[in-house]
């Protein structure tokens, strides 16, 4: 499960409006719920899973550069990877505005 996934069912799970509480057979009580998400629970799901691609994309760049400088490229890992989050950043808030 990725951590998007983990966040919406943990704010549909504990998050949630209680509809009722009942008794079972045995004595136990159990409360029941109906489950939402709000708009800001919505968007910061939708952070969590970009955060996670951005993560994948440099993991990958980051072993691409490992080869390439082995090979004698010289690259400077830092600054590219920095450059990738930089753009990915700048375009999620162009496309938020």
């Amino acid at each position: 499960m990725s951590r998007a996934e983990k966040f919406i069912s943990d704010c549909t799970r504990n998050c949630s409006n209680e509809l009722d509480s009942f008794q079972t057979k045995t004595g136990a009580w159990v409360d029941t719920y109906h489950e939402w998400l709000t708009p800001d629970d919505a968007r910061r799901a939708v952070e969590i899973a970009r955060e996670e691609m951005i993560k994948k994309a440099c993991e990958y760049l980051d072993g691409l550069i490992e080869i390439l400088n082995d090979n004698g490229h010289g690259l400077k890992k830092e600054r590219i990877i920095g450059g990738l989050k930089q753009a990915m950043k700048d375009e999620y808030d162009r496309k938020s505005s």
